[in-house]
């Protein structure tokens, strides 16, 4: 079923007629008498109980994206660190900034027994995470509160029955910090805002919210905690003493770099950092997943105003399939491979404690072979010139209603990465290149009220026009991606010869 089919069903079992009334309609559901009978027929409707589609549905209609940049956990995601953090006799996980429950329900997926602590900050979203855990009959003490400073709000316990979880509200919200076995957590990135005094005490001196949250899930937990994280933290400068803290502590296990548009709101490249407090040595495995993943097609809703956000974009993103989670687990193993290394924090304290895996692999160009640049840029040039063939001229305000906004900037981030290539190919003093890569010119804004390609009346725009431009952006996106992968395909055939002196600049 699609998703639209399913929201339409699962509106319907909450006696909700659109998104806004949703959370509202699911928060009455979980404190009614009657919530086992929605129950039934959630399961009736969707039996499946390892998909997460109240997730789906609240990301896709509800999550705030343009104020809080709201992105929830990719599923794949998810998988991947409840198989990570598998270890004997588990019985409770910390799940820190739990959101609806995604890397819960992964995580239970591989042990039904399993009890959890969740915690999240965000009112709105706690009434579909308590759903997510009475349908699938899960013990668990759900805690509203902020991390970082450790202001709790409320909280909640579900307790296992023969079918379905009962919701107790506590009279006074649960204070006390239980130590579970394992913790996950996916919080916001970059954070920057206070931290409590506790927090202070388990961080050095100079650190950042993205490691706070790090160590209040150490805090929590016994052995495992898997963090995922914008990938910026395995190399920043203002993160270097975080890294090395960890790293001396002998806690730090792995370091996994992950494939970029995993998330829905983000392109950044995120990252899993597994640290194992049982841990003997201070080895850490770095492994680079950059180029394991799967690509699939989501359904994504378009930000800004009304009109741009009520239009539904089909866009591709990064996942894993369970074979590449399997072979991910499988390079904890694997000391020394193509794309895995154990580093030694003697290693690590040469270049400055980076937890990527480039600066500790020897450069290897031997039996590589690459295509002629002048064919790839023949190849560029034909998609550049395809893409040129119809020319949009906007007018700013109008730009901006269409979603067009972000096509024109990247235009002209196009047009400077072209200007500085061209400029590097006139620098070769061995090496001729035919013809320079061709400028964008595909669209433009004005000042003026005009719309080319036609909108004939100047002051009331078309209402046919966004739905041409859903079809010419779709149009542009798959030309974008296809001279990526070409102007990547021309990098990596460049990079070896200008390391072993065949090209001169």
């Amino acid at each position: 079923m699609e998703l639209k089919e399913i929201t339409k069903d699962i509106f319907s079992l909450f006696s909700v007629k659109d998104a806004k009334s949703f959370v509202q309609g699911v928060r009455l559901c979980v404190f009614s008498q009657s919530c086992n009978s929605v129950y039934d027929k959630y399961i009736e409707l969707l039996p499946d109980l390892s998909i997460d589609w109240m997730q789906r549905i609240y990301q896709f209609y509800c999550a705030d994206r343009k104020e809080k940049k709201q992105d929830y956990t990719p599923v794949a995601l998810s998988r991947l660190v409840a198989f990570l953090t598998n270890c004997d006799n588990e019985t409770v996980v910390y799940d820190c900034c739990a959101g609806s429950g995604s890397l819960t329900i992964q995580k239970w997926n591989t042990n039904h027994d399993l009890q959890f602590v969740c915690e999240e900050l965000d009112e709105n979203v706690i009434p579909i995470l308590l759903f997510n855990l009475c349908v699938r009959n899960i013990t668990a003490t759900v805690v509203r509160k902020n991390i970082l400073t450790g202001e709790v709000m409320e909280s909640y316990c579900t307790t296992k029955n023969s079918k379905y979880s009962t919701i107790q509200k506590m009279m006074f919200p649960q204070v006390e910090e239980i130590i579970a076995d394992v913790s996950i957590s996916n919080p916001p990135f970059n954070l920057r805002c206070d931290i409590s005094e506790d927090l202070k005490q388990l961080l050095p001196k100079s650190y950042t919210c993205n490691f706070a949250f790090s160590a209040n899930c150490l805090k929590r937990s016994k052995r495992y905690a898997a963090i995922i994280l914008p990938q910026v933290v395995l190399s920043s400068e203002n993160e270097k003493d975080c890294r090395q803290y960890f790293m001396d502590k002998g806690w730090l296990k792995a370091a996994i770099s992950l494939p970029e548009k995993m998330f829905e709101s983000t392109p950044v490249s995120t990252c899993i950092l597994l640290f194992d407090k049982q841990k003997t040595s201070k080895d850490v495995m770095l492994i680079d997943a950059t180029k394991m993943s799967t690509c699939e097609v989501r359904e994504q809703r378009g930000e800004g105003d009304a009109s741009h956000y009520n239009r539904i974009y089909k866009k591709q993103f990064n996942t894993f399939t369970d074979i590449q989670i399997k072979a991910i687990c499988e390079l904890m193993n694997t000391e020394q491979s193509p794309v895995s290394k154990l580093l030694t924090i003697e290693e690590a304290s040469t270049h400055k404690y980076t937890l990527s895996i480039g600066p500790y692999l020897p450069i290897e160009f031997a039996g590589t072979t690459h295509r002629d640049f002048n064919a790839i840029i023949g190849e560029i040039n034909h998609i550049v010139r395809e893409r040129n063939i119809i020319k949009v001229s906007v007018n700013k305000v109008w730009a901006k209603h269409l979603g067009l906004d972000e096509v024109i900037a990247d235009c002209v981030k196009n047009n400077e990465i072209v200007k500085s290539l061209n400029q590097s190919f006139k620098c070769f003093k061995n090496y001729s290149v035919k013809e320079d890569i061709i400028e964008n010119k595909y669209i433009q804004s004005s000042n003026n009220k005009v719309f080319l390609i036609e909108n004939t009346d100047k002051e009331r725009l078309s209402s046919i026009m966004p739905f041409f431009i859903n079809m010419y952006k779709q149009h542009l996106y798959y030309l974008n991606n296809e001279e990526n992968r070409l102007l990547a395909e021309l990098r990596d055939s460049m990079l070896p010869f200008l390391l072993n002196g065949e090209l001169e600049m």
